[in-house]
């Protein structure tokens, strides 16, 4: 400010001093009586004002968005002749200098050369232009702002020329930014730059460009020289290439053009009036009102007037900005940090920010120990070889992510917004472990990864006393490897839009009275494990596909659409000792949903030794099972056991019954139908303890042997009470 201020003087000073000095040698300064040294000079003052030759105005540029640039701006100029040449042209300087509103200086220094052509006037001129209005782009106080401004000074050469006519003008100017004339933090498309997420990328540069307008006198207006002008302009910057993002190697503005029109205007003898409007594809519409007082009078009333007439150009540099804002976490109040780990880096030693990533999870896991860091997997390589993976998170609240994500982050700067969903959503970076592939901690979330061939994929242990989530993870397991296990907790553990597939455990629940939330698809063949295992736990809850609810917390969601007939349990020839077991469990809730078990080489569901526990399968389908297709025993009485929905259960067994129990808790079954081959005198049905409730069949009840004929033992006929062993208190409704 200092420095704009002093040259600002220097120029006034010395743009006074010439224009007196050279108005004093002509005598058109008249000399008031000798009353003092002031008097003289506002005397002095007062006739340059009337009658010297305009070299110097005064000007103020209203425009809140201009032309590539915020706010208005005053000038202090002089257009001073100082030299004829040979050929009959007079040489001028052109000097500019502008204060903006923001505190910016920036400046035009100019040579002009002006001839006259018949009854025309032709110019050409050459500028310096230095702009350092950088505060055009304030700052402060703006969360996530961490880079300041942004704003940079620039320098550019310009080329005017014009033809001036009593009828109309015509004018062309060129600009051509010299040195640094692009800063970038970030790329469009590209929301990372070091370990910074970013809500709005980081771009400032001074835009090269020409313009060209035509302009005519407008015959109702010949009292105050009212011209219009029309004109186009090309602006771009071609020197400087994004290096990330969707637009890796494109000009980091691409050129574009516009059009504009301006009403010109001299009111009075002395003032002078602009007003233009432009618009084009990347700034929209812009324009300013430019009011400009030059002593001498106005020098736009003819051809041989414009010869004082300083050029028509951009004064400002055009500049293409945008702020870079951080994202900001609410929580913290702190700008989110990421840590980046891909493989396909060349080089070992890596930081983990985005240009120089790490090439392992350990590494990452090493690095990542304050809460809430992000660590963003990149897919790399891991398709064909996958990311040897141990993880533990090193404190709370902390994210595990992978590329192709719709994991949206709550900033306090953009709202929740997914930055994660880069390159193919359908890829997964891909993991594998000798042991646990990912241990969660409270606050973890997990999301968008495939993990294989771990001997547990995901394990909630007794440091879990909080909550954490889990989405959208695939996990294959193999023979006696389990894909979720959740052991010894007390806390809250979320799996939404799982999918477990292949020959091991699915979902393992013991010890502990964990809140358990499961939403997926469990798929297992030919397994010795269960698909569902709920045992030995203290308290809790443990349901499985019994919402659509999506990932969702302070300070992230997941509101991917998923289809909600992924959601089931299939156990296809399970070897285990049943399909789904739930077992030893007391003062539980455990709630399954969709299930579809066939050919099980033993029992389809087993529910067991519960103690003040709730069981509750809802649309249960088990087909075919070679022992009873869902057995219930020595629960207390306490305890509830139900089948609810579209269920059914048949049985290949000729000596078990297809559904059984023998305890004390009470049952609520609704079945569609039942289907079983046992012989008498073994019951299609058993019921047995001191059980109370209810038991119906709606739709059909078919028993292959054991009864009378006709029809023939070997044909399916419908089942009667005689194939219902009940001595309970149930009540059994027969279709």
């Amino acid at each position: 400010m200092r420095q704009a201020s002093w040259f600002t003087t220097r120029t006034a000073l010395a743009a006074m001093l010439v224009c007196g000095s050279a108005a004093a040698q002509v005598g058109q300064v008249p000399m008031a009586p000798a009353s003092g040294l002031a008097n003289r000079a506002a005397a002095g003052f007062a006739g340059l004002n009337q009658n010297g030759p305009g070299w110097m105005y005064y000007g103020i540029n209203a425009a809140d968005r201009g032309l590539g640039y915020y706010g208005s701006y005053m000038t202090l100029g002089g257009y001073i002749p100082y030299s004829e040449d040979g050929l009959g042209g007079l040489w001028a300087a052109d000097l500019r200098s502008h204060l903006s509103v923001n505190g910016g200086f920036f400046s035009n220094v100019g040579a002009v050369r002006k001839q006259f052509l018949g009854g025309t006037l032709l110019g050409i001129g050459v500028y310096w232009d230095y702009d350092g209005d950088q505060n055009q782009y304030p700052a402060a106080g703006v969360l996530g702002s961490q880079w300041g401004q942004f704003g940079h000074s620039y320098n550019q050469v310009g080329v005017s020329g014009e033809w001036l006519t009593d009828f109309g003008n015509l004018r062309s100017n060129g600009y051509i930014p010299v040195g640094t004339t692009a800063y970038t933090i970030g790329a469009p498309g590209s929301p990372f730059y070091g370990s910074n997420i970013l809500c709005d990328y980081g771009l400032d540069t001074a835009l090269s460009g020409a313009d060209l307008e035509v302009g005519a006198y407008i015959p109702g207006l010949n009292d105050w020289a009212g011209m219009i002008s029309v004109g186009g302009y090309a602006l771009g910057n071609a020197r400087y290439d994004w290096s990330s993002g969707p637009q890796d190697g494109r000009d980091v503005v691409p050129w574009f053009g516009g059009v504009y029109t301006r009403l010109d205007m001299t009111f009075l003898e002395n003032w002078d009036f602009s007003l233009q409007a432009n618009n084009d594809s990347y700034f929209d519409w812009t324009g300013f009102a430019r009011l400009t007082y030059r002593m001498g009078g106005s020098r736009r009333r003819n051809v041989p007037d414009q010869m004082e007439q300083p050029m028509m150009r951009n004064e400002h540099i055009v500049r293409a900005h945008q702020t870079p804002i951080a994202a900001v976490n609410p929580a913290t109040g702190l700008a989110w940090n990421v840590i980046h780990v891909d493989d396909t880096v060349a080089t070992i030693g890596g930081n983990g920010t985005v240009e120089s990533p790490f090439r392992t999870l350990a590494q990452a896991q090493t690095a990542a120990i304050n809460p809430y860091d992000v660590v963003f997997v990149h897919t790399g390589s891991s398709a064909a070889s996958p990311y040897e993976a141990t993880w533990q998170f090193q404190a709370d609240n902390q994210i595990l992510v992978g590329q192709g994500s719709t994991l949206a982050l709550n900033t306090a700067t953009c709202g929740f917004r997914q930055f994660f969903a880069t390159g193919t959503s359908t890829a997964y970076p891909v993991l594998a472990s000798g042991g646990n592939a990912v241990t969660l901690r409270n606050g973890a979330i997990v999301d968008h990864f495939s993990i294989q061939n771990a001997p547990v994929g995901i394990l909630t242990d007794a440091s879990l006393t909080g909550s954490a989530n889990v989405n959208d993870v695939r996990i294959a397991t193999g023979a006696g490897n389990t894909g979720v296990l959740v052991q010894a907790a007390s806390g809250t553990a979320n799996f939404t839009n799982m999918n477990i597939t292949n020959g091991g455990r699915g979902l393992y629940v013991t010890q502990g009275a964990p809140d358990v939330r499961f939403q997926g698809r469990i798929a297992t063949d030919a397994s010795a494990e269960e698909s569902v295992l709920v045992e030995g736990l203290t308290g809790g809850s443990v349901m499985v596909n019994r919402t659509t609810d999506t990932l969702s917390t302070g300070v992230a969601k997941n509101e991917s659409t998923v289809s909600t007939a992924l959601f089931i349990v299939q156990d296809q020839g399970s070897t285990a000792p049943a399909a789904i077991q739930v077992a030893n469990n007391t003062s539980a809730v455990v709630g399954i949903g969709p299930t579809d078990v066939s050919q099980p080489t033993q029992q389809g569901v087993a529910v067991q030794g519960n103690t003040d526990s709730t069981i509750a399968f809802f649309d249960l389908s088990i087909s075919d099972a070679v022992a009873e297709a869902f057995l219930t025993q020595s629960n207390d009485n306490l305890s509830l056991v139900s089948i609810q929905g579209r269920s059914d259960l048949s049985s290949q067994s000729t000596a078990a019954p297809a559904f059984a129990s023998n305890d004390d808790a009470n049952l609520i079954v609704s079945l569609l139908s039942v289907a079983s081959k046992t012989v008498a005198p073994t019951p299609a049905i058993r019921l047995q303890g001191a059980s109370a409730g209810d038991f119906s069949i709606s739709d059909s009840f078919l028993v292959e042997t054991g009864n009378p004929s006709p029809p023939p033992a070997t044909i399916p006929a419908p089942g009667t009470n005689a194939n219902v062993s009940n001595s309970t208190g149930v009540t059994v409704t027969l279709p």
